[in-house]
């Protein structure tokens, strides 16, 4: 069960922490997906590059937030201060320049990694759309979820 439940929380991080990647598609079906054990299988082995990818991605975007002589939370201060208005992030001229410069580096972090997610999914057979289309599948269906943690472990 303490599997589960860490299983459902990495998923939960993954479609948050991938919405660069799944952003720009949308699923072409309203319905429930059907999904095959071989497709299951597909996705199983696509998540876990994905997984892969995406972890490293994280990484490497810590890398050029510290890069750029901010630290993570200077950075997502002035971030929020970005997006909320009524925040005020008192940033100097000189950290507003290492959070543009952070910026830069972390798209062309987030191009990246996707163009590789892309690339992982498709080696396995699935295209982009029907990737999504089994991962929504995954999140609404307790039975999918089960199938799919015995194939990733």
């Amino acid at each position: 069960m303490n599997f589960m439940k860490k299983f459902i929380s990495l998923l939960t991080v993954f479609f948050i922490g991938s919405t660069f990647l799944f952003g720009q598609f949308e699923p072409q079906q309203a319905e429930p997906a059907t999904v095959s054990d071989d497709e299951l299988k597909l996705f199983a082995a696509a998540f876990i590059e994905v997984q892969e990818i995406d972890h490293q991605a994280q990484e490497e975007m810590m890398g050029a937030v510290e890069g750029s002589g901010l630290t993570v939370d200077r950075y997502n201060e002035i971030q929020q201060s970005q997006h909320m208005p009524d925040q005020d992030a008192n940033a100097t001229e000189e950290e507003m320049e290492s959070y543009e410069k952070a910026n830069e580096n972390i798209g062309a972090i987030q191009a990246s990694a996707q163009q590789e997610m892309i690339e992982k999914i498709e080696d396995e057979g699935l295209s982009i759309n029907r990737y999504q289309e089994i991962m929504m599948a995954v999140q609404n269906d307790m039975q999918l979820q089960e199938k799919l943690q015995e194939y990733l472990q």
